[in-house]
């Protein structure tokens, strides 16, 4: 059963940049890009799993004392727009690679992350690099590239 939580905006937190704690509630500011947004969410204790930049939204699964929760940013503002709260499945801590470490690994290899997920012990990153889409499946791990195909 999936439970939305909408807090008063009196008790939401601002925040002016990522390296602090903030919980993903309505109208808090965790970032625009992957990395704040990761950041932000790793330093209050939640993994993130899940990461897909569409237009102006951002979506976001994370994880947190076997609650996932799923939330929606406004991807110019950084702004929390929506929060689902779940039970979540599966067994905890995620086993492999740190979701962070892997995707600091496909950035350092020139790509840049636009979804990423981790599902079923399995990781699936869609990413931009020189100029094109890629689909690629990495190894959770081992963070290694297992198979790279250019998206039309």
């Amino acid at each position: 059963m999936t439970r939305t939580f909408i807090l008063p905006t009196a008790i939401t937190v601002l925040l002016t940049g990522a390296a602090f704690a903030v919980e993903p509630t309505l109208g808090a500011k965790l970032g625009t890009n992957i990395e704040d947004i990761s950041a932000a969410v790793a330093a209050d204790g939640y993994e993130m799993t899940k990461f897909e930049k569409e237009g102006t939204r951002i979506e976001i699964y994370a994880v947190k004392d076997g609650t996932r929760h799923e939330v929606d940013i406004d991807a110019a503002t950084g702004e929390v727009l929506k929060v689902e709260m779940s039970a979540r499945g599966g067994p905890s801590p995620l086993p492999g690679m740190n979701d962070d470490d892997i995707r600091a690994a496909l950035k350092g290899q020139g790509y840049d992350v636009t979804k990423y997920e981790r599902e079923r012990g399995q990781v699936e990153v869609y990413a931009n690099k020189d100029g094109r889409r890629w689909e690629l499946k990495v190894d959770p791990k081992t963070g290694k590239i297992m198979s790279v195909e250019a998206e039309d």
